[in-house]
């Protein structure tokens, strides 16, 4: 199965989840958790899913900003990608070096929209 429609399955199951749990009380929506010991995404990462989320993540704040979507999101982190994280990180006011570590991803995971659930599992972030 190709990588985006894998994301896409997995992100529907994930919000079909989310939505049975709050309409039963659970409360589960938004208590999304990030996954421990994620290391850090940049060229050549083969976090192959991480590097997706930062792309996707990219292109939807690229797109509210008026730059369209600018990057691939093939899963592969290459020259444009880093280019594009670097314009994000110094918007983001967060040290603008092309490597996603925890503080990048939090900004990451606050631009990922609906995929943040499935995010918090594949890119680093202080939230715990």
């Amino acid at each position: 199965m190709a990588l985006k429609a894998l994301v896409k399955k997995t992100a529907c199951t994930i919000g079909i989840m989310a939505a049975a749990a709050g309409m039963v009380g659970g409360g589960l929506a938004g208590t999304a958790n990030a996954k421990p010991g994620i290391p850090n995404i940049s060229v050549g990462s083969g976090n192959s899913h991480g590097v997706w989320c930062v792309q996707r993540a990219v292109n939807n704040w690229a797109e509210r900003t008026g730059k369209g979507r600018p990057i691939g999101e093939d899963g592969k982190f290459g020259p444009a990608t880093k280019t594009w994280v670097v314009k994000f990180q110094k918007a983001s006011k967060v040290s603008a070096d092309g490597i996603v570590g925890p503080t990048t991803g939090n900004s990451i995971l606050d631009n990922a929209g609906q995929h943040r659930g499935y995010c918090y599992d594949h890119v680093p972030s202080t939230r715990r």
